[in-house]
């Protein structure tokens, strides 16, 4: 129910402006913390990057990921906010460049900036032990700058103060050969995660294969990792930034409902992640059998059990705040299919991908409606 604030008595709206002001350090708060675990995956990404390749690119591969973020700092400051939520129209912003957007904007800032990072990050892996460092950074200035800030513009820009329909991003505008359909993604399962492994397919296929990946007859040759503890710890690290990545993406906490929102997409991921990791070890238990001495032999995999949990939790990115728990259950269930018979293909067809950022990257066209 709106109310006059005209016809309050002058105490009643001091404590009506504590009540909003309090509210908006609040949701600021959890902005800021959630955005700072987010950050955190750099470090996860950094050690599953590290430990899947060989010691000999070990600090090529930090370095990268580091940069990632200081190139997204510099680069989301500069021009991507401004293409994402500056005054424009549906399809780029134009204003609020090199920072000169208000303050009270600075926590989501923050978020976007973190979540940049992260699609930038997620090439790294499909391109590593093979791309050129200043390539590197041209591209992550690009994704970051450019690319991820402007399809951010058509999903998630839905501010009209400035008084102009036009400058709603066009895919939260609907479709109009398609009357009422519009495109929903919560925490980024297209925006973000898409946008990382549409680039890193790309780099992954004009870089073409690590020397030694295929043997003479083009069959894929296995090129382990040096460090499993560095793998595993980075992919717990990246498991518990989800649940900031995803459950954050409510964006506020002080509203009514907002706890309710945010335990749902939390425990929607785990749900997810979960029915994924559980899949895909099995899946890799019954296809992954050789034969040595005339006996079968198969195998358990933790890089595929990390990826497909992972692959889960992203699955689940676009639906985490609408879906019953079940559903969440499916949607692991097959991201983790797409994960596992999608990473089979990609090597199959000559295409390297050390740490599946491609595959991995597949299973979030799933869950967008």
């Amino acid at each position: 129910m709106e109310v006059n604030i005209s016809l309050v008595p002058e105490w009643g709206q001091q404590l009506i402006k504590l009540g909003t002001a309090s509210n908006d350090n609040l949701n600021n708060f959890f902005v800021i913390t959630v955005s700072m675990i987010v950050f955190l995956m750099q470090c996860g990404f950094a050690f599953l990057e590290a430990g899947a390749v060989r010691s000999k690119n070990t600090t090529n591969i930090l370095l990268k990921n580091l940069l990632d973020s200081s190139v997204a700092g510099l680069s989301y400051w500069a021009l991507g906010y401004a293409f994402a939520f500056g005054d424009g129209t549906g399809f780029i912003g134009g204003s609020g460049f090199f920072g000169t957007f208000p303050e009270a904007d600075l926590s989501k800032w923050f978020f976007q900036m973190v979540f940049a990072a992260t699609a930038a990050t997620i090439v790294s892996g499909g391109v590593a032990e093979r791309c050129e460092f200043v390539a590197y950074l041209t591209y992550s200035i690009v994704l970051t700058a450019f690319c991820y800030p402007v399809i951010t513009r058509w999903a998630w820009h839905s501010n009209v103060s400035d008084g102009h329909p036009s400058n709603v991003g066009w895919l939260i505008d609907g479709v109009s050969v398609i009357p009422g359909a519009a495109y929903h993604d919560f925490a980024g399962s297209g925006v973000v995660h898409v946008c990382g492994g549409v680039a890193a397919l790309c780099g992954a296929v004009l870089l073409g294969p690590r020397i030694g990946k295929y043997d003479s007859q083009g069959r894929a040759v296995a090129i382990p990792g040096h460090s499993v503890p560095l793998a595993a710890l980075g992919g717990f690290i990246l498991m518990f930034g989800f649940f900031a990545f995803n459950g954050g993406s409510q964006f506020s906490i002080s509203n009514e409902g907002d706890g309710v929102v945010v335990a749902r997409a939390v425990v929607n991921t785990i749900i997810s992640g979960s029915a994924a990791g559980v899949t895909t070890i099995l899946l890799h238990r019954m296809f992954s059998a050789t034969k040595r001495n005339c006996i079968r032999h198969s195998t358990w995999s933790l890089l595929s059990t990390i990826n497909g949990v992972l692959g889960g939790m992203v699955a689940i990115c676009a639906g985490a705040n609408m879906m019953h728990m079940w559903g969440a259950f499916i949607t692991g269930f097959i991201s983790a299919l797409v994960y596992y018979f999608g990473s089979m293909l990609v090597e199959r067809i000559g295409i390297d991908d050390p740490l599946d950022a491609v595959a991995g990257e597949r299973v979030h066209i799933m869950p967008i409606y």
